[in-house]
């Protein structure tokens, strides 16, 4: 795979190397697993061209039991959950940015996650799932 060396400063220098691009999977996203200094590294990663020329767009909250939708659109600045953590009723499981303000969305229900379907700086509409906890 490619690889490239990232000096950030004058001391500290990082080797990244592509080791594989995943599939485009149904929620729009593709694992890329790469090395950084030698570590093996796996990172869902949303593919917006893929989304884009499918025509597909994010599944909708609602009103479904465990879901965890946005309340406006913004972009996600933070995933505080994975699946399988357990959350309670009212703790904040991401961060969305809008109009230069942050705010936390919070878990619907208490529960285990069982879906996380956005990545830090994922653009979402209001509404957008984010989270289904069961």
């Amino acid at each position: 795979g490619d690889e490239v060396e990232l000096q950030v400063k004058k001391d500290k220098t990082f080797l990244v190397k592509l080791v594989s691009v995943q599939n485009v999977q149904d929620d729009g996203t593709r694992i890329v697993t790469f090395q950084l200094n030698g570590e093996l590294w796996k990172v869902p990663v949303t593919d917006h061209s893929a989304v884009e020329s499918t025509g597909a767009g994010r599944e909708k909250a609602g009103s479904k039991d465990g879901a965890v939708g946005t309340p406006m659109p913004g972009v996600i600045v933070a995933v505080k959950v994975k699946a399988g953590d357990k959350v309670k009723e009212g703790e904040s499981v991401a961060t969305l940015s809008a109009m230069k303000m942050e705010t936390n969305i919070p878990a619907t229900k208490s529960g285990v996650v069982s879906r996380v379907v956005v990545n830090v700086g994922d653009n979402v509409e209001g509404d957008d799932l984010l989270i289904e906890i069961e």
